[in-house]
């Protein structure tokens, strides 16, 4: 009998302990309200190897021959600590938005239009017809592509060079040169069914 009270005891027990960090000295921290982002690190020099092998036999004579090896090392490099700290501390979603909006505006002017301007419009519309956050998903896609976020400084520094123009606060009440709408067009897409 006494020793089945001991067991609930010691049942109760662990389970106030494991509720309550600040009185069991040997249980850690929660780890449920830290939160911190962590970025994997190799040593300095540490490579990813990938080796391409081809073997040909040659046959001279019947029970020997010779055989021909060929190997090929692909060597991709491995974040290190530096490289960690250089660019994972940055904000990269910024550069990639820059980069797309590039590729896009190279696209419209290789079909002879104001691929700058298109950008801008799309940019403009995106403050101005998207749907809340949440409502729709294709708005949502859209709003992460075509918002500027010009409150953000490292977003004013990636862009500066390129969009100088998204800086200013009255951009979209210019005459902006671009024949259709990027935002109307897939969003037209999203209403048909198939």
């Amino acid at each position: 009998m006494r020793l089945c009270h001991l067991v609930v005891i010691a049942v109760l027990l662990v389970i106030v302990c494991a509720n309550k960090t600040d009185h069991c000295p040997n249980v850690k921290t929660s780890l449920d309200s830290i939160r911190k982002r962590r970025h994997l690190t190799f040593p300095d020099g540490s490579n990813f190897v990938m080796t391409i092998s081809l073997v040909k036999a040659f046959m001279t004579h019947a029970p020997a021959g010779w055989n021909i090896a060929l190997e090929i090392d692909v060597l991709f490099p491995l974040p290190d600590a530096k490289f960690t700290k250089t660019y994972f501390r940055r904000k990269l979603h910024h550069k990639q938005k820059r980069e797309f909006w590039e590729r896009l505006q190279n696209a419209i002017d290789y079909h002879n239009l104001n691929g700058r301007a298109c950008i801008m419009r799309s940019i403009c519309e995106a403050r101005n017809y998207l749907a809340p956050p949440g409502k729709s998903l294709v708005h949502d896609l859209l709003r992460a592509i075509f918002t500027a976020p010009i409150h953000e400084e490292e977003f004013t520094e990636e862009v500066a060079d390129m969009y100088n123009e998204i800086l200013d606060p009255d951009v979209c009440d210019q005459v902006i040169d671009c024949p259709f709408s990027l935002l109307h067009f897939v969003l037209t897409l999203n209403k048909m069914k198939y």
